[in-house]
This record gives structure tokens, C-alpha cells and sequence, in this order.
């Protein structure tokens, strides 16, 4: 029997595992496709509530469409190497087929001990390579090449099919929701839903001629992003959309305003999708940075700056950060939106990261665990490399300090974001980004609910931004150049939950 073992690649379409385990059956016997909920995992620290219940929602589905193939998902609760060794006892192995994934150091080292296992039981164990990501000896694609292999490549679609002989049947019945131990925290009630239906949706939603070309425009302000950026990141750390299918629609895209627009509308569309495209190419670069160095994941990526911000480390300043009460409105909305939603726009989270590591001056690590908790599209390997640049402490030629007040102002002037998100300064007007009109004001709505009133700012923005610019120009001196696994920025801002 092969297994299909589902990880952060949960879909059926597009999916070279299931097409070669599916091609093979006759010779290596037919396919199981698994789940493990692994104990070990779900404890970690960067994992959430919100992320399980999304990824349940997306298994849900996922069973679903495999019943209408003729086949059955299996969820096991366990240890991975446990639940592969019991299967195995049951009914012998042949083939594993899975995605390669460039992931978090808890995962890696579980990926590390299927592969022992399999070495000892005699079990194939075929990972296949995703988002175009080397490893090892491979050299990566340029991107421009890696993208026309990608829109030339037809995608896969099992959808329709009577596969029913080629499934294997289970091996023991499959584990009862209550038997998945629940990971840390609560769900967000305004989240994205998990699933390849709401994936689908969002793809079909957001790819055409007017929204592409709106987009630079956007993407900035947390007022128009929220429905002016395709936010496919989440489906995309999960692996419930390929890359692929992301860049044949930019292509589908730009075909067709080929077909209908004047050569300057269709010179204008095409630039748009370059600045889309972009951000893929900066979203694989990341990976593979992570792939090569996934140490980055605890150290900094300049040695230098290890321990520096830890020695002055304060935890009031860490929670007040976290539970949206420094006194800077523009952040404290932001984290108010992250706590029911799990998304926030790239620039917003380029500032609240940009004010936690410099105003405040946080561990880096300490800022990317919370934050990965809080992202439902945390991808490990684009997360933790963005912080480290947005930090100071890569090799990137820039410093981002965001100033607090000033990305309120530019991107929220009427403050319709902070009214939404600090109920203290509900009806305070455009006079929510002045600090000495913020500090003590509580409006009617959070009287109503005994709110306390807002907090005074907790650190001179200007005094600690000066200062963090200091220290890292002395932490840099001696680099003249940026590591060349860490890709430069093309505008102020990286991308963090990119799309």
C-alpha cells in the first residue's frame, strides 16, 4: 500500500504526490491518503487555535472531495513516526509520497525522523519539490524562468473521476474530533475559512483586468487593502492552492487585457502584474532563503545582534504591546484587527513590527513567535526571514523605522480604522492621531462596555527611533553589502502576508 501524506499540502488538485501515487498503484498497490494530527506539533508555541480550526475546515472539504473520487481521508491522532508505524504493522507499505516543505524547526526535525523510520522499515519515501524551491545541490530557477514554466504547466485535476481502485480502504478507523488534543489560544471570529471552495472563490474574486490594476494602489492603506489585495497568502501557506495556479491566473490576466484593451491601458495592466508578480518573486526568494538557513528561525541572522535587544528585554512593554495598549492608536487598531481577524495589510505589519523591535526594542524572536500565533497565513519560511530585515539585524541595506504617528496619518487620515479597532477613541474624530488629545480619552461606546481609558504613549516614538538607528548602525559597521540569500526590497517595504 502507498501512503499520499498530507502536511501544508492540502489539495488534491494540482498535486504531483497524488498523480504519481495514483499512476503507480498497480505496481507499488493502492493509495492512502492521511492526516496526523501530531500532539507534539500542536503544541508548539507558533501554533494557534485559529490555525487548527482552518486546517480542520480544509480537511473537512478535503474528505469530502476524495468520497466523490472513491477514496478516504484518514486522520489519526499521534506521533508521526507512531501513526506510520501502525499503519505499516496493519497493512505493509510500500511508497510515501509527499510535498518537501521548507518549515519550522519542530517540523523539520519530524520530517527528519519519517525519513529514519523509513530507512529501518524499507518504506519509500518520496518528498517532491515545491514552489520551486532547491535544496541540497539543486540550483534554483531565475524567477522569470521558473514563472513561464509555471503558466505552460497544465495543472492537474482529479476532479470528476471515478478513482475508487486506486484508493486503499482504511486501515483502522480514523480518530473522532474529540480525540485531537486543541492547540493554544482562541479562534478568530472574522478570520479567513479554510477550504479549497473559499480558495477558489478568492482566486476568481480578485483576478481580473480592474482589481489587478488597482492594486499598487491598495495595498497600503489597512482601509482599502482588506478587500484591494488578493489575500492569498493563507491558501497558499497551507498548500491549498499551488503557486502555479496563482500565477496562471496573473497570466489569464494579462491575456486577456491583451485581447481588450488600447496598447496604453494594456502597457499599464502589465505593469501592475509585474508589481504583483513581484511580491511572488520576493515570497519564493524568502523560502529559499529559510531553506538554506533555516537557523534564522532562532538566530539572528547577523551574529552581532544576538542577545542585544534580550539584555534590555521589558516585559510590561512586550504585553502592552501585545494586548494593544502603548498609546500609538495606529498600532493598537492594527493589533485590535489582527485579535479578531488573523490578517492585517503588509505595511501595517511592517509597522507593528517596525515599532516592537525598534520603539520598543523587543527581542526579535520573542515579536515573530506571538506573531506567528496571530497571522493565519504564518509561513515559516517568509515569516521569520521578514522580521530579522524589518528588525535591523540582516544584512539588508536599509533601516525601517516606521514611524507610528506618521503611518496613521498617510494611510488612515480620518482615522476610520482606529475607530473601528480602539473603541476608546470611538468618536474622537481625525483627532485620533494627536497623542495629547489620545491619552485619557475614552468615548461613550467604551464607557458603555468599562473600558478603561486609553493609556498615555509608552515610549517618545521620535527619542527611541533615533536611538534604535544609533545602535544599529553600530551593530552593522564593517557590512557594506547585503548577504546575497537575503533579497533586497524594491520599495520601503517588505512583504509580510505578501498578497
Amino acid at each position: 500500500m502507498q501512503l499520499l501524506w498530507l502536511k501544508r499540502n492540502l489539495r488534491l488538485q494540482d498535486s504531483e504526490p497524488l498523480f504519481y501515487s495514483m499512476k503507480e498503484f498497480r505496481t507499488a498497490g493502492p493509495v492512502l491518503p492521511l492526516y496526523i494530527h501530531d500532539p507534539g506539533l500542536i503544541n508548539q508555541p507558533d501554533v494557534s487555535r485559529q490555525h487548527q480550526v482552518f486546517l480542520q475546515e480544509t480537511l473537512t472539504e478535503l474528505a469530502s472531495e476524495l468520497h466523490n473520487l472513491g477514496g478516504q481521508l484518514l486522520e489519526a491522532v499521534g506521533d508521526s513516526v507512531a501513526v506510520l508505524n501502525r499503519i505499516h504493522q496493519v497493512r505493509p507499505l510500500t511508497k510515501i509520497w509527499t510535498h518537501r516543505e521548507t518549515t519550522q524547526h519542530s517540523q523539520y526535525l519530524r520530517d527528519k525522523q519519517v525519513r529514519v523510520w523509513c530507512q529501518s522499515a524499507g518504506v519509500e519515501l518520496v518528498e517532491m519539490e515545491q514552489n520551486g524551491i532547491a535544496r541540497g545541490s539543486q540550483e534554483p530557477l531565475p524567477f522569470a524562468e521558473y514563472f513561464t514554466r509555471c503558466v505552460n504547466q497544465p495543472l492537474r485535476d482529479p476532479t470528476g473521476n471515478d478513482l475508487s481502485r486506486r484508493f486503499a480502504p482504511l486501515p483502522f478507523s480514523g480518530c473522532a474530533p474529540g480525540d485531537i488534543p486543541a492547540a493554544a489560544g482562541d479562534d478568530k471570529p472574522l478570520r479567513q475559512k479554510g477550504g479549497r471552495a473559499a480558495a477558489q472563490e478568492a482566486l476568481e474574486g480578485f483576478f481580473t483586468i480592474r482589481n489587478l490594476n488597482r492594486y499598487p494602489f491598495q495595498l497600503s492603506s489597512p482601509n482599502t487593502a482588506w478587500d484591494g489585495c488578493s489575500r492569498m497568502s493563507t491558501w497558499l501557506a497551507y498548500g491549498v492552492v499551488s503557486d502555479r495556479e496563482v500565477y496562471q491566473h496573473v497570466d489569464r490576466v494579462i491575456s486577456k487585457g491583451s485581447e481588450i484593451l488600447d496598447a496604453g491601458g494594456f502597457q499599464r495592466l502589465q505593469d501592475r502584474g509585474r508589481f504583483y508578480l513581484d511580491r511572488l518573486s520576493w515570497r519564493r526568494q524568502y523560502l529559499q532563503t529559510f531553506e538554506n538557513h533555516p537557523e534564522f528561525e532562532f538566530d539572528c541572522i547577523l551574529p552581532q545582534f544576538s542577545g542585544v535587544r534580550e539584555a534590555q528585554y521589558d516585559e510590561a512593554l512586550f504585553q502592552a504591546w501585545k494586548t494593544g495598549r502603548t498609546g500609538f492608536p495606529f498600532i493598537d487598531a492594527a493589533m485590535g484587527c489582527l485579535r479578531q481577524t488573523g490578517w492585517i495589510n503588509m505595511r501595517l505589519r511592517a509597522t507593528v513590527v517596525s515599532f516592537a523591535t525598534m520603539n520598543l526594542w523587543l527581542p526579535t524572536t520573542k515579536v515573530a513567535e506571538f506573531l506567528a500565533t496571530e497571522f493565519l497565513d504564518y509561513d515559516p519560511g517568509i515569516h521569520h526571514i521578514i522580521h530579522q530585515i524589518v528588525a535591523g539585524s540582516s544584512a539588508f541595506r536599509g533601516i525601517m523605522v516606521y514611524d507610528p504617528v506618521k503611518q496613521g496619518l498617510d494611510h488612515d487620515p480620518k482615522g476610520q480604522f482606529i475607530h473601528r479597532w480602539v473603541p476608546e477613541l470611538a468618536d474622537l474624530g481625525a483627532d485620533v492621531h494627536d497623542l495629547s488629545k489620545t491619552a485619557g480619552y475614552l468615548s461613550v461606546k467604551a464607557t458603555k462596555h468599562r473600558c478603561l481609558p486609553y493609556p498615555q504613549a509608552l515610549v517618545d516614538h521620535q527619542a527611541t527611533a533615533l536611538h534604535a538607528k544609533r545602535r544599529i548602525h553600530e551593530l552593522k559597521k564593517g557590512i557594506t553589502t547585503p548577504m546575497a540569500t537575503v533579497p533586497d526590497a524594491r520599495d520601503s517595504s517588505p512583504q509580510m502576508g505578501l498578497f
